[in-house]
């Protein structure tokens, strides 16, 4: 029997077995991905609430006194109008709604496009409405006195400045006159002046309560009004006080 000697493999073959070796190694198992970190809750959105205006008014029926109310956010307090006479009232504590009451009992309390009002000791109950008293029309347009007068009807505005106009609408508004500038008198409230048809007009106001004698309203002045030869009487209101 005839021995053959070995003989190592040649370079290529060792290189090919070794890459034939590496195939057939498995692959190796990936490392499972990091796990995300808890979620923060995030803080709720705070909810502001839009700050109040300095002021704001509206207007209400209470009973059968037509009532502005002009409400003060800054000072704390509601001024009432009720025609003739204005009431300032300071805010006070209260369950609901806005509350503005006084030491003697005077009491507005508003809850939307209601509210009960108290002056005097007279309570009545009110709602929201569009009217507006021709008194208060007229202290919003800056009017200073407001005078009226019956049999037949006549009225008449001063408006303010040292030397105010005076407007007379006279016998049921027939009769339109204006004192563009009238002077003080010298004995006491009132005025004089000439209007725009020469007539020469003089207005006298005495404080004090007064009737007009058609109705169960009282004044805080009475009224006497000269228009050439023609006397006028009736009863009115400062409207800026």
């Amino acid at each position: 029997m005839r021995l053959t000697a070995f003989r190592p493999p040649s370079s290529c073959v060792l290189a090919l077995l070794l890459l034939l070796a590496a195939g057939c190694r498995p692959a190796p198992t990936p490392e499972p991905p990091a796990a995300a970190p808890p979620a923060t809750p995030s803080a709720p959105a705070a909810v502001t609430t839009p700050p109040l205006p300095d002021t704001a008014s509206a207007r209400f029926r209470c009973g059968d006194t037509l009532v502005s109310a002009r409400f003060d956010n800054t000072a704390g307090q509601v001024t009432l109008s009720t025609g003739l006479r204005q009431v300032q009232l300071p805010q006070a504590m209260a369950a609901s709604g806005a509350r503005y009451a006084d030491a003697t009992g005077n009491e507005f309390w508003n809850k939307g496009d209601e509210a009960t009002l108290t002056l005097d000791g007279a309570a009545s109950t009110c709602r929201s409405t569009e009217e507006v008293s021709p008194w208060d029309e007229a202290r919003e347009r800056g009017v200073r006195f407001r005078g009226l007068g019956t049999e037949p009807f006549w009225s008449l505005e001063v408006d303010g400045g040292e030397r105010p106009s005076i407007s007379l609408a006279l016998d049921m508004g027939e009769r339109t006159l204006v004192v563009a500038e009238a002077g003080p008198l010298a004995s006491g409230e009132g005025f004089a002046g000439r209007a725009e048809d020469g007539s020469q007009v003089v207005l006298r106001i005495v404080r004090g309560d007064c009737s007009d004698g058609m109705s169960d309203q009282v004044y805080p002045a009475s009224v006497e009004l000269g228009v050439g030869d023609q006397v006028y009487r009736g009863c009115g209101a400062f409207l800026q006080e």
